[in-house]
This record gives structure tokens, sequence and C-alpha cells, in this order.
């Protein structure tokens, strides 16, 4: 299992061209934002005025809450090549504990828990969302670790919920695992999450006050700092109505179909809960979120790793063949990336004939189609588990206390 981390660090850092990825040095320029907006703090410059440039001499805003500036600051103590081995290692890492999570989660077998997760690992390394987000230096999969931990736990020795709060704290999407909470009926780690997202929002304004104010009155407000929504990675239903060129009636259609999203999603994580597949569930409320964000990059598509993966497994013990062809169906989808296939040329994402647009959409389809395939589905899970598949303990589905 160390090799395959080992070999996935080295494949991401320098390449190996038996891969198709060539030698050389990897520029990962979210990363040398974090590490500027790091140093930024720690100098007591404004984290969100002008600030210096990237190592491409481009100019690029800090966009997170002023914790993740403190967070990164010490990745500014570092050069940005040492910075992106540590990202790249810890991120992996993350991945690796990610799945095994899921497949603990789904009942799978301890004894080939590992094994299986580095074969499911080699697997993530050729899907777009994760080798963007290795290749930009990003924190999604940290991120998506902190989360699943929280909520796939059996017992965890912090209070349940701690961590999302943290994680909303440092990039606010997170917030809306909550629902994950809510549906479970476990309102003492809603709670949980809401003061550990107080607290540690607090701890912003005590170390970085005048930022605060700015981030919280005039940053976020600001849906446009961190890129257009047309752009063609913008893998959201915003973003979709954005690249149609509906612009007047853009907010009312994207309220609609948020609304129905998560009264989509809400049917599918109770069956999912009902069926005792947490990690489904999770990975359900982790759809809603991207699909109805203003903007979620495709590499913000991290989560589909955990929920591919279960719903893998539900497909072979339920003996699914339409669950198996979306599953494939999936794969080819967020490995081919249609969105940067189309795109050269025309980044902005207007003006596209009718089929790109609705091609260059892949994510959104697949996410919208997922919902419903599960929220439809009348049970999950099968009753006679396969061998590979049997649950290691009665209490192996109860995930969250």
């Amino acid at each position: 299992m160390l090799a395959a981390v080992l070999a996935g660090v080295v494949y991401n850092l320098y390449g190996l061209p038996l891969f198709h990825r060539r030698f050389g040095d990897y520029y990962r320029i979210d990363l040398d934002v974090y590490r500027i907006g790091g140093a930024a703090f720690a100098r007591g410059a404004q984290i969100y005025g002008k600030l210096p440039l990237t190592e491409i001499g481009k100019p690029l805003p800090f966009t997170y809450p002023p914790l993740a500036a403190i967070a990164f600051s010490p990745m500014s103590w570092m050069p940005l090549a040492a910075a992106g081995i540590v990202m790249t290692v810890v991120s992996i890492v993350g991945l690796f504990a990610t799945i095994v999570l899921t497949l603990r989660s789904l009942g799978w077998l301890r004894t080939s828990q590992l094994w299986t997760a580095a074969g499911v690992l080699a697997v993530a390394f050729v899907l777009e969302p994760v080798f963007s987000t290795l290749n930009y230096g990003q924190i999604n999969i940290l991120l998506m670790a902190l989360v699943a931990a929280d909520c796939l736990l059996e017992r965890t020795p912090w209070p349940r919920g701690a961590l999302i709060g943290l994680v909303a704290a440092l990039k606010l999407t997170p917030a809306v695992f909550v629902l994950f909470f809510l549906l479970r009926k476990d309102f003492r780690a809603a709670i949980v999450t809401a003061i550990s997202f107080a607290g540690c929002t607090l701890v912003g304004f005590a170390l970085a006050a005048g930022d605060s104010v700015k981030y919280w009155t005039s940053v976020l407000p600001d849906s446009n700092r961190i890129g257009k929504p047309a752009y063609a990675a913008n893998q959201s239903i915003i973003g979709v109505l954005a690249r149609l060129g509906i612009d007047n009636m853009r907010t009312p259609l994207w309220i609609l179909a948020a609304a129905g999203v998560f009264i989509i999603a809400v049917v599918a994580m109770r069956r999912a809960f009902a069926a005792g597949e947490v990690s489904v569930a999770l990975g359900v409320n982790a759809l809603a979120g991207l699909l109805v964000s203003p903007v979620s990059w495709s590499h913000h598509w991290v989560w589909v790793v955990p929920l591919l993966l279960s719903l893998t497994v539900l497909a072979y013990r339920r003996r699914n063949a339409v669950l198996g062809a979306w599953i494939l169906l999936g794969l080819v989808v967020f490995h081919y990336a249609p969105h940067w296939r189309l795109a050269h040329g025309r980044w902005n994402g207007i003006g596209w004939p009718l089929p790109d647009q609705l091609l260059a959409a892949s994510y959104v389809w697949w996410g919208l189609g997922t919902l419903a395939l599960l929220a439809v589905s009348a049970s999950l899970s099968s009753r006679a588990y396969p061998e590979s598949g049997r649950p290691t303990s009665p209490s192996s589905a109860r995930t969250c206390s």
C-alpha cells in the first residue's frame, strides 16, 4: 500500500512517461496562490488587497476566508517545489484514507480493504477531478478526507461535526454537509458543526480582524472574484445557465433547479440511510452541493471517487446491470472531461453551439442522473452479500452515532 502511495506521488510530482505523463516540474498554480495569501498574512499585509504576482507572472486573488490564509502561512516558509511535494503527499494519503473509510462503511472485509483501496487509488489517478486537483495543488481532497472522517467513522475521538465546521470555515461550501447530520437525525452533530464553524471563524477574526471584516462584507458577495460563471470548467447548474446565455432569468431558474436538486437529494439520502448505505448518502449530499453551488470547478468533483466506489459495490451486490452501466458512463465522463476537450480557443464558454454546450456540461448531467437513479431505486443493497463484500461486524453499517 505504501508502494501505491509512493507511485502516485512520483507520478503526480514528476511524471511517468510509461503512463502518458512526461517528466518535468509541474507548476501548481492554486498552491502558489495559497502560499501568496499565507505569506501576506504572515507579514501583516492585506490578504484581499493587491498581492504579489504568481511565479508565472499572473495576478490572482486569494478567495478563501482569512482562516485559510492563516492555515497556509507555513507553506510560505518553503519553496513552491517543496510545498508541492507536501501538498501532493498529503492529498494522496487523504484520498487513500477516504477510499478506506468508504470501503469500511460498506462493510468490506478488513483483510482486503487496503489492497482494494490501492487498486481504487490507481483508477482515481486517471479521473480528471483528481489529477486536476493534484496538478493545481488544490485542497479539495484534504477537505473531502476530513468530511469523510467526520461522517463515516463509526466512532470519533472528537465531537462529531467538529471537522465539518472546521473545513466550512476554511472553504465555505462544505457547510452543505450539515444536511447529512440533519437527515440522520444526529442533531447534536449538526449543532457541533455550527459551533465549530463559528469558533474557527472567530479565530480568523482574532488573528486577522481587518481582513475578516473585508472578506465577509465585500469579498464574499463578489461572485466574479472566483471566476466568471460561464467558464467551461464550471460544472454547476449556474455554469450551464451562464454558458447558455440565460442572464435575466438565471437566478430564478437556478433557485427552482436548486430546490428540485435538494428535494431529490433528500429522497435519495433517506433511501440510502434506510438501506444502511451511509457512504452513498454522503456522496449524494456532495453531489447536491456541487450542483447547486454557483461555482463548482471540475476539480471540485473529487467526491465522485468515493461515490463511484460505493455505487460499484452496490451494483455488484445487487447484480444491477443498469447501475453498472451508469458507473461505466461516469468513469468515461470523468476521465475524458469533455469540457476541457471542447474549450480550446473559447474558454469563456459563451456562444458555443447547443450540442457542444450539452456535452460540456457532462458532469452536471451525470450528477443529476445519479440523483434521480438513486431517488427512484427501491432498495440500494441486496439481502445477501458476496464473500468479498460481507459486513465485518453487525455494526459495520452504523457509521454515525
